[in-house]
C-alpha cells in the first residue's frame, strides 16, 4: 500500500508498505490534517519521531474481518477514533476519561491507503457511519471542540465570541450556531476573513478593538498566543468563563488581572482530546446536521498531491484540508 511518511521537518514522502495485518482491515477513504499534523509538519512534535505516518482524522471502508466478537462486515463503512479511554482508572472514573492513563490507540497514523485494528480496537475505536462521506472525517475534531464546550459550560450562555478562525475555532462557531447561540469570531487572516463572513459566524471581526464594550458569555481562545489570555478576560461577563484551546508550551507563562477572577467571578479553563462520549456526540451531530459542518472543508486532495495541502495551510489560505487516500484515483 502507498503511506504518505513524515521524515522531519516539512519533509512527507510517499513510500510503499505492506498492508498490515489485523483483525478487521480498513481501506482509508478520507483523513483530514489537523493542527497537530501541520505543527509537527513545521515544528517537530514529541509524540511523532519521524519517520512516522501522522493522521488521525479518518474514515474508511471494512474489506475485511476475521475477528470473531465484533458487528463489522466488509462494506461497512466506518470512523476511526485515534484512541478512547479504558473506562476504569482513576481519570475514567473520576470523571476526566479525556485523560485516561490507559487509553486504547490505534495502531498507525492514517495518512495510508489501509489500517488494520484489532478485536478491542474494533470495539472500542471504530464507529459505523451511514456512507463514505468526507464530512465524517470531522467527528474526531468535533469532538475535542465538544469537549471544550462543556469545560466552558456553553449550555448557561448565549453569546459566545471565538477568538481564531482557523479550522479548530470556526468548529466551535459551527457547533454553538447549530445549538442556537449567537457567536462572533476574531481571525486576522485576510482569507479566513473573507470566507468566514460568507459562511460561519453570525459576526466576524478582524481584531479586539470591534469587540471592545462588548460582553460575552463564553470566549473561547483557539489561537495559542499567550497574551490573549489577560486582553480578552476583561470581556467575559460577570459569572461566564474563557477557555484555553489553543496548545500552549508547557514553559509559556500568561500574565492575567485576578480582579476579575476573584470580584467578577469569571471562570478560566482548558481542555484536552476528547472522550468517548464526546466522540458518539459528534457523530450524532453531524449525522443529523451535514450541512453545519461539510462547508468547513474547502480542499480535497489526492494522496500523491499531499504536500501541495500542507503547503495550503502553512499560508492560511483554506480551512480543512482533506487527503482522499486511494492513490492515483480521482
Amino acid at each position: 500500500m502507498k503511506a504518505l511518511m513524515y521524515l522531519g521537518l516539512e519533509k512527507l514522502e510517499i513510500v510503499e508498505m505492506p498492508i498490515p495485518a489485523g483483525e478487521v482491515l480498513i481501506k482509508v477513504l478520507y483523513s483530514g490534517i489537523c493542527g497537530t499534523d501541520l505543527k509537527t509538519y513545521l515544528h517537530g512534535h514529541h509524540f511523532f519521531k519521524p519517520p512516522v505516518i501522522l493522521g488521525h482524522e479518518c474514515i474508511g471502508e471494512v474489506v475485511q474481518v476475521t475477528a470473531k466478537n465484533t458487528s463489522l462486515i466488509p462494506g461497512d463503512f466506518v470512523a476511526a477514533a485515534p484512541y478512547i479511554e479504558c473506562g476504569t482508572c482513576d481519570m475514567c472514573v473520576g470523571g476526566i476519561p479525556e485523560l485516561c492513563t490507559d487509553k486504547s490507540f490505534l495502531k498507525t497514523g492514517c495518512f495510508c491507503e489501509y489500517i488494520a485494528v484489532d478485536n478491542l480496537q474494533a470495539e472500542r475505536n471504530i464507529y459505523k457511519i451511514s456512507a463514505g462521506d468526507p464530512v465524517y472525517s470531522l467527528v474526531e475534531p468535533l469532538a475535542c471542540v465538544l469537549n471544550g464546550m462543556n469545560r466552558l459550560n456553553s449550555d448557561k450562555g448565549q453569546e459566545f465570541l471565538v477568538v481564531g478562525g482557523g479550522p479548530m475555532g470556526t468548529l466551535f462557531a459551527a457547533a454553538l450556531t447549530s445549538l442556537g447561540k449567537n457567536v462572533s469570531v476574531i481571525e486576522p487572516s485576510d482569507w479566513r476573513y473573507s470566507w468566514l463572513r460568507e459562511n460561519h459566524a453570525n459576526e466576524v471581526f478582524s481584531n479586539r478593538e470591534e469587540v471592545t464594550g462588548r460582553f460575552f458569555d463564553g470566549i473561547i481562545l483557539a489561537a495559542n498566543v499567550p497574551a490573549l489570555v489577560g486582553q480578552y478576560l476583561p470581556f467575559v461577563r460577570e459569572g461566564g468563563s474563557m477557555l484555553l484551546f489553543g496548545g500552549y508550551a508547557k514553559d509559556v507563562r500568561v500574565t492575567i488581572d485576578p480582579y476579575h477572577i476573584h470580584y467578577r467571578e469569571v471562570s478560566l479553563s482548558g481542555c484536552t482530546g476528547f472522550s468517548k462520549k464526546h466522540f458518539e456526540k459528534a457523530l450524532q451531530m453531524i449525522r443529523n446536521d451535514k450541512g453545519s459542518f461539510d462547508s468547513l472543508i474547502t480542499h480535497y486532495y489526492p494522496l500523491e498531491e499531499s504536500q501541495n495541502a500542507f503547503t495550503l495551510l502553512k499560508a492560511g489560505v483554506g480551512m480543512k484540508a482533506v487527503i482522499r487516500m486511494s492513490y492515483g484515483q480521482d
